[in-house]
C-alpha cells in the first residue's frame, strides 16, 4: 500500500474518491481521467482534476501533482492541499501528463447530463484516446444510457437489443435461448460439440497428410526401410486418412502401381471423402486400369453417389462430359433410368466462336453499304449422337434397337409400362 504523508479527517473522504479507492474498490479498473470523473459524481465536495496521473504496475491510479525523489526512488503525489501519497518507484508503471487529457477533460465537463453529448464523446474517445480506449468509450456510453435509457445508438454500441419492449444484453438473450459462445460465435451446444469434433478431425486429417508424405519419401528410397514404409501404407485403414490418400491420387504424378494402391485404400475407408475421390477417378482417369479399379470399388461401396453424379452429367453442355458420364454409367446399368438415357441419346450443344479479324461489308436499313471492322461472334448449334448412351439403352433392353430415334424409344418404354400395368390389374 502507498504511504500517506499527511492525514486529516478529510483524508478518508478524499481517498475514497481518488487513487487509493481505485486499488480497492469499483474505480480500480477505470483509467485515471475516468476514475476522477466518476469520483466527481460521488463526491460530497469537489475534487480537483488538475495535475498528473500515476498508473500503478499492479493496477490502479493516483492523480495529483507528481514529484519524483530520484535519490530515494520514491514518487510523491500531492492529491490536494492536505493529502500526499508516497509511492515506491518500482510500483509506478508510468506518469501521464495532464496535458495529454486536457481536451478530453474539457469535453467531459461540457457533456453534463446530456445523453447525446456523452454518446458523441464516446465516439470521440474511440478515435482520439490512445490508452484504455475501450474503457473511455464504454464509460461514456454507460453514462449516455444512464441519462437516457432509450438512447438506441448507445444501447447498440453496448451490445443491447430490444426484446419484448425491454433492453437486454445480446449475450444474455442468447444464453436465455440455450446458446453458448464459442470463439466469438453463438451456437447451440450440440452444434458446438459437432464443430469441436470436426476441428479435431481436421487436425488428425492434416497429420495424416504429413505422415503419408513421410512414408512415400522413405518408400521411394528403397531398401528394407522402404519396404516397411510400403507395408505401412498398405495397412492404412483410418477413415481420417482419406484426404491424404485423395491428395496423392488426384494431385500427385505417381506411377500405376502407387495409383492402384491409393484406389485400394480409398475403397476400404468407406466415407464421403473416399467415395468422392473414386467417383472423380471413375469418370476422368485416362488410365483404363486405374479408372476401372475405381469403378470396381464403387460397385462395392458408393454406387448411389456415383450414379447420381454421372446421371446429372448427362445434361452437361459439354459433349465430352456426356460421353464420359455414359461410359461410367455402363458399369451401373439401371432400367429405372431409361428416361434419362433416352434424353441423352442426342444432345444439343451450342458453341460461340470469336469474330475473325479484317473488314466486312455491311448494309444499312436504307440500302446503303459500308465497311465494318471485325464481325459478330459466330454461334453454332449442333445435335450430337452419343454412342455410349445407346450402349446403355441396349444393356437394359437387349432385344430392342431403335438407334438414335428418341421418340421410338419413348414409345417402346411407354408400351412396355402399359403392358406391365395391365398385368398387375389382371393379377389383382
Amino acid at each position: 500500500m502507498p504511504a500517506l504523508i499527511r492525514r486529516t479527517k478529510r483524508d478518508t473522504s478524499s481517498l475514497r474518491q481518488l487513487g487509493l479507492l481505485r486499488q480497492l474498490g469499483t474505480l480500480r479498473r477505470l483509467p485515471p481521467a475516468l476514475a476522477a470523473l466518476a469520483a466527481l459524481s460521488l463526491a460530497v465536495e469537489p475534487v480537483s482534476l488538475r495535475g498528473d496521473t500515476i498508473e500503478l504496475s499492479g493496477g490502479g491510479h493516483v492523480s495529483g501533482q507528481v514529484r519524483r525523489l530520484e535519490d530515494k526512488k520514491i514518487d510523491i503525489v500531492v492529491v490536494d492541499d492536505e493529502i500526499s501519497v508516497a509511492l515506491s518507484s518500482n510500483r509506478v508503471r508510468r506518469v501521464v501528463s495532464s496535458d495529454k487529457l486536457g481536451d478530453y477533460r474539457r469535453y467531459a465537463a461540457a457533456a453534463g447530463e446530456n445523453a447525446e453529448n456523452h454518446y458523441k464523446l464516446a465516439i470521440w474517445c474511440a478515435k482520439n484516446i490512445q490508452d484504455s480506449t475501450d474503457a473511455y468509450k464504454r464509460f461514456h456510453l454507460q453514462l449516455a444510457i444512464r441519462f437516457d435509457p432509450e438512447h438506441s445508438k448507445a444501447r447498440a454500441a453496448l451490445d443491447y437489443v430490444k426484446e419484448k419492449g425491454k433492453w437486454i444484453r445480446y449475450s444474455d438473450l442468447q444464453r436465455s435461448r440455450g446458446m453458448i459462445s464459442v470463439a466469438g460465435k453463438w451456437m447451440l451446444p450440440e452444434a458446438a460439440a459437432i464443430e469441436e469434433i470436426q476441428a479435431s478431425t481436421n487436425v488428425d486429417a492434416k497429420k495424416w497428410i504429413k505422415e503419408v508424405e513421410r512414408l512415400i519419401r522413405i518408400a521411394v528410397r528403397g531398401g528394407s526401410k522402404g519396404d516397411e514404409a510400403v507395408e505401412s501404407l498398405k495397412a492404412i485403414d483410418d477413415p481420417l486418412a482419406a484426404s491424404a490418400i485423395t491428395k496423392q491420387l488426384l494431385q500427385e504424378n505417381h506411377n500405376q502401381r502407387l495409383k492402384r494402391l491409393w484406389v485400394e485404400i480409398l475403397g476400404r475407408l468407406h466415407n464421403s471423402v473416399s467415395v468422392e475421390a473414386l467417383v472423380r477417378v471413375g469418370l476422368q482417369e485416362p488410365d483404363d486400369v486405374i479408372r476401372e479399379a475405381a469403378i470396381e470399388q464403387l460397385q462395392k461401396y458408393g454406387s448411389g453417389s456415383a450414379v447420381a453424379t454421372y446421371v446429372n452429367m448427362l445434361r452437361s453442355p459439354n459433349n465430352r462430359d456426356v460421353l464420359l458420364a455414359a461410359r461410367a454409367l455402363s458399369y451401373f446399368p439401371k432400367p429405372e433410368l431409361a428416361s434419362a438415357y433416352i434424353n441423352a441419346l442426342v444432345t444439343k450443344h451450342t458453341e460461340t466462336a470469336a469474330p475473325g479479324p479484317g473488314m466486312q461489308v455491311g448494309t444499312s436499313s436504307s440500302g446503303g453499304g459500308g465497311l465494318a471492322m471485325g464481325g459478330k461472334p459466330k454461334v453454332t448449334t449442333r445435335y450430337l449422337e452419343n454412342p455410349p448412351v445407346l450402349t446403355l439403352l441396349k444393356m437394359i433392353e437387349p432385344e430392342a434397337d431403335f438407334g438414335y430415334d428418341q421418340l421410338a424409344w419413348r414409345q417402346y418404354f411407354a408400351a412396355k409400362l402399359g403392358r406391365s400395368s395391365g398385368d398387375l390389374r389382371r393379377d389383382g
